[in-house]
């Protein structure tokens, strides 16, 4: 089947295509895609086309997630729909950490729903993920840290500390993390070391600079303190990494 004979049959089965726009009514700054039951993309608006690092929506039907992502990431994606479509159960608002078309570090709030046909039976899964940092109001409890993942996202080469974090959204340190972990499941000093790592990734696997000279400039004492903990967030060392994904699409953490 070509393109357009992959989209249309899948379409047809749909028992309302107009069912699908319950997802993205009053939703600001949504990426959304569908996926039939083998994986495979059939619809993505602009925003998600470009994500995949493509240009058109064209370019993403009838692939999957491991023509744009690198294997962890896209096992990870390819779960996560296996559970929604082999259980009828929906993954709602998941936080988490993705970057952007730019390689900037954003967290995403993640939705994922099961496509039934007319006959009831899953035919595969629509989903949406919506930018915590360009949301607005829509998202509040999430934008009022905007200004600390701002910060971070800015700052992470340089030595940061709570306190400092904390200042920013008028909040004592123990208030602070306690308000960010409940928001993000996460505390703040391991967002920022995610943060450096996916700095790191990207440059490693983009740049022919030495591991050391990565360390210093995302933010790690040194060549060892970047290897150590790149190992316990990514299961391999930067070196491993750097063979592993030169030349394709990036991972995240």
């Amino acid at each position: 089947m070509d393109k357009a004979q992959i989209k249309t049959a899948f379409l047809a089965q749909m028992h309302s295509p107009e069912q699908m726009q319950v997802l993205f009514n009053h939703l600001p700054d949504v990426w959304y895609f569908l996926k039939d039951r083998q994986g495979r993309f059939i619809l993505g608006n602009d925003q998600f086309v470009r994500q995949c690092g493509a240009q058109t929506e064209e370019e993403i039907i009838g692939k999957t997630d491991f023509d744009f992502f690198p294997l962890g990431r896209a096992q990870s994606y390819v779960k996560d729909d296996n559970f929604v479509m082999d259980t009828g159960q929906s993954i709602i608002d998941r936080v988490e950490l993705a970057p952007d078309p730019g390689n900037s570090i954003n967290w995403f709030i993640t939705t994922k729903v099961p496509v039934y046909s007319s006959c009831g039976e899953i035919i595969g899964l629509a989903g949406t993920a919506r930018d915590i940092t360009r949301a607005g109001l829509a998202l509040q409890p999430y934008s009022e840290m905007r200004v600390v993942l701002e910060y971070v996202g800015e700052h992470y080469s340089q030595p940061i500390e709570i306190k400092e974090l904390a200042k920013l959204v008028h909040l004592s340190v123990s208030q602070f993390e306690r308000r960010f972990r409940r928001l993000f499941q996460i505390s703040p000093l391991k967002h920022l070391m995610r943060v450096r790592i996916r700095a790191a990734s990207v440059r490693l696997t983009s740049t022919n600079d030495t591991i050391a000279a990565i360390a210093l400039d995302c933010g790690f004492y040194d060549h060892s303190h970047l290897t150590r903990n790149f190992r316990k967030f990514m299961g391999v060392s930067p070196k491993e990494y750097r063979k592993r994904y030169t030349g394709q699409s990036m991972g995240f953490v």
